[in-house]
């Protein structure tokens, strides 16, 4: 399988994991205060925002993050953000169990923080001579999003996540173009299991909005557009991730309807789960800035609900994510490994400070 096909954030929930297990009742208790002075030079192209701002909260010194550290980066996302990406070590049947142990919806919402839990169906497996992607069962239940046993089990677990924690955002699926391009026979099974779970969710949770979320990349390179238009009229959003240095040298060449053209195919709001530009040469700190300044400009006449940025902090690319995917990926985001403020973090604030409009 081609690195291209390999979802960025499934790879990189993985790295969450230990920190998001970590999570307790200590860190509600700490308080720390941001210490960023800088001003950023760019203006941006907007005077308002309609959009929630998100992170993954990363620690500092990952992957030897003190729990201090882990206390300050939930803070802090709490500080420049207004919602925040889940991930935990298991993303499929046995995701509800995690999340009750763990608590981190709770340490979430104490920092104000709306979170986005995704439940997935699939996973990737390495062994020594290939990658797969593979419809992720419990032993003794058949990887098959036709078999009875699994869509039984896992639109139970979708309807126990809905009804513990009352997500305001439920994603039923990663970048599901990825896997879909490689499995299209499977398509239809598994948009009647999109339908089922769906309804189970909203008969304990009405409020949350449920959707599926798509690499924007893979969308558009694969052709994959009836994929939009086969969910907008099941989910109450759309989901896309966006990481455009994997098709331009600078931020500068995005097209002028580089974003504007998925308006052709969906009349649901956009939520970003995940953008970014890498700062790891040949890219730049300044490139992560332009980015973000001209992803505002091209979306701006889109209906955008959230714009998340991948990471807090830098992260090291290690162990299993490290054999599929780049080392540059840890590089996108607002800070350094070691706490410094990017470029990018100062033009970060100043849009958090604009007035959101509803």
């Amino acid at each position: 399988m081609k690195e291209k096909y390999i979802s960025i954030m499934v790879l990189a929930v993985l790295l969450v994991l230990i920190f998001a297990n970590m999570y307790s009742k200590k860190i509600i208790n700490q308080e720390e205060t941001l210490t960023s002075t800088e001003t950023s030079k760019y203006t941006l192209p907007i005077s308002q925002r309609s959009f929630y701002l998100g992170l993954t909260p990363t620690p500092k010194h990952w992957p030897n993050s003190s729990f201090s550290d882990i206390v300050a980066a939930y803070e802090e996302t709490g500080k420049i953000a207004e919602v925040a990406m889940v991930w935990v070590e298991k993303q499929g049947i046995g995701e509800f169990e995690i999340l009750k142990k763990n608590r981190i919806i709770e340490g979430i919402r104490v920092y104000g923080l709306k979170p986005v839990i995704t439940l997935n169906f699939a996973k990737i497996e390495i062994d020594a001579s290939s990658i797969s992607y593979v419809i992720d069962a419990p032993e003794g239940i058949v990887a098959d999003l036709s078999d009875q046993e699994f869509r039984k089990r896992w639109i139970e677990e979708a309807k126990d996540i809905a009804q513990e924690f009352k997500p305001e955002y439920f994603s039923l699926g990663n970048e599901i173009n990825d896997y879909f391009y490689i499995h299209p026979e499977e398509l239809n099974p598994y948009l009647s299991l999109f339908d089922e779970a769906k309804k189970e969710i909203k008969t304990v949770s009405p409020k949350t909005k449920v959707f599926v979320v798509f690499s924007y990349n893979n969308l558009i390179e694969n052709e994959q557009w009836h994929l939009i238009q086969e969910f907008d009229s099941r989910v109450d959003v759309i989901g896309l991730t966006s990481y455009p240095w994997k098709q331009y040298e600078v931020p500068e060449d995005i097209s002028a309807d580089y974003y504007s053209k998925i308006k052709q195919y969906t009349t649901k709001p956009i939520v970003f789960t995940e953008i970014g530009w890498i700062s790891s040469p040949p890219a730049t700190e300044k490139q992560q800035s332009e980015f973000l300044l001209k992803f505002l400009e091209r979306t701006r006449d889109l209906k955008v609900e959230i714009v998340s940025w991948l990471f807090l902090h830098e992260i090291e690319i290690t162990g299993f994510i490290g054999k599929i995917s780049s080392p540059e990926v840890g590089t996108i985001a607002l800070k350094k490994s070691d706490g410094t403020d990017k470029e990018i973090y100062s033009l970060w604030l100043n849009l958090k400070k604009l007035p959101k409009i509803t």
